[in-house]
């Protein structure tokens, strides 16, 4: 596969899993008005044309996708009132979009070009459970794109184990190993859903925040620093350095320049004594 065709499909994937909403969670949506209000705080103006995307892996606008997820609830009480049993969400809308709508001429869950390419192409990395460099960098061109439109805060935290050579060299490399396997684990716990944290290279971690102010990125950053400082590997620990970026509408915001802020603030904290995060 050419490289252009691989990261064009990559991009079509991370779309895919990036506005995607689990069944079990549109379950819970259908059958709890409370639960679906406190989960659509969580989303800005995405949240039903998000659900419609996860049951049918077609795009819908907003509007359009919250009339089609009312109609949809009402459909599937009708089924549940003439049948006497429960019925999934999911075979709700395909009867209501196939049967009743007849806008679904030909249901189906994903491409089968991408479902292959799902099959056979992971987005995390295998060691850390974090996202992978193709993915980190797709999605932070695609939220910087979006803060250029809608000016909403953004920013970046890039994060460098400290001295973690010394770590390989004193107790070998499948010690070292853990540690990156317990600190992508401890990220994970830690960041937003909206949050995308990735390994950005070697030792080196990076974690998007859409939606945060430099100063909230500043203590997230904080948080995560703190919980790593306290993990006990065996008889020691170890620390992380955090630089921090934001977008900025007096400086030219692309992906290369919000990485060379954050890298440029990770280097003061470095140089200031390691344990840190600087912004």
């Amino acid at each position: 596969m050419k490289k252009k065709e691989h990261d064009e499909q990559l991009d079509d994937i991370v779309d895919i899993r990036g506005q995607s909403i689990s069944l079990s969670d549109i379950e819970s949506f259908a059958r709890n008005i409370d639960i679906l209000k406190r989960h659509k705080k969580d989303y800005e103006d995405n949240f039903y044309s998000s659900i419609l995307l996860s049951l049918t892996h077609e795009a819908y606008s907003e509007n359009e996708a919250k009339l089609l997820w009312n109609n949809v609830i009402e459909h599937m009480k009708y089924l549940e009132n003439t049948l006497g049993r429960k019925v999934g969400i999911s075979v709700a809308t395909l009867d209501y979009l196939t049967n009743i709508k007849k806008i679904l001429n030909e249901p189906k869950i994903i491409e089968e070009e991408k479902s292959n390419f799902v099959a056979q192409t992971s987005t995390v990395d295998e060691l850390t459970q974090l996202n992978l460099r193709d993915v980190f960098d797709i999605t932070l061109a695609k939220h910087i794109d979006e803060s250029k439109r809608t000016n909403a805060p953004f920013c970046l935290l890039m994060i460098d184990i400290d001295d973690f050579k010394q770590v390989n060299d004193q107790y070998g490399h499948q010690v070292g190993d853990e540690v990156l396997h317990t600190i992508g684990h401890c990220i994970n716990s830690i960041v937003r859903e909206m949050d995308l944290a990735a390994r950005y290279g070697g030792e080196e971690l990076a974690i998007i925040l859409p939606n945060s102010t430099i100063e909230n990125a500043y203590m997230t950053g904080e948080r995560i620093r703190k919980a790593i400082k306290n993990l006990n590997f065996d008889g020691f620990s170890v620390t992380v350095s955090i630089g921090v970026s934001s977008t900025d509408t007096k400086t030219n915001n692309t992906p290369e320049a919000l990485i060379k802020k954050a890298d440029e603030a990770l280097y003061r904290a470095k140089k200031e004594g390691k344990d840190r995060t600087v912004k």
